[in-house]
């Protein structure tokens, strides 16, 4: 009967160790770093795990309003934007896929891939009093659609917005 009682005892504290590990590697309450604009400089805010952004800073990529300005710009002109179909410029970034800490570090959008956990948690962080510290990439053209992980100052707290 002792040996049950052990094996029950060791499965539970498995348990409790694994939801630990599982807590702190999806949740903190200080961010490692990411990196903001300051006048015409980039600042490290924290210690980012990742390089200094390659856009200048405080620039804003413009999206071209008429075909022959996207295509000059190296856009593709077309509708997109599910359930609403808009005729409109897509244009490529020049830091897609860069690893970003902060919406602000890249062209377009600092997005978070998450797993399923990790939505859940963003979906219901202010209930769990838990922000998610994560690292994203910038993407690789703008504008984009659907309903988003954005990354800010090193955590991604909601998804959202809802882009169509």
């Amino acid at each position: 009967m002792n040996v049950v009682k052990r094996s029950d005892y060791a499965r539970g504290l498995s348990v409790v160790l694994a939801m630990l590990l599982w807590a702190g590697s999806t949740s903190f309450t200080h961010a490692a770093g990411y990196w903001t604009c300051s006048g015409d400089k980039w600042v490290a805010v924290g210690d980012p795990q990742h390089a200094i952004p390659i856009k200048s800073c405080g620039s804003h990529l413009e999206i071209p309003r008429t075909q022959l300005a996207c295509e000059q710009a190296g856009g593709s002109w077309g509708a997109y934007g599910p359930p609403r179909r808009r005729v409109l410029c897509k244009i490529p970034t020049h830091d897609g896929g860069r690893i970003c800490a902060d919406n602000g570090e890249c062209e377009g959008w600092c997005l978070a891939a998450l797993t399923p956990a990790q939505d859940d948690l963003a979906k219901n962080w202010r209930r769990l009093r838990q922000k998610q510290q994560i690292l994203g990439k910038c993407t690789p053209s703008v504008p984009i659609f659907g309903c988003l992980a954005v990354v800010r100052e090193g955590f991604v707290t909601e998804i959202g917005p809802c882009l169509d």
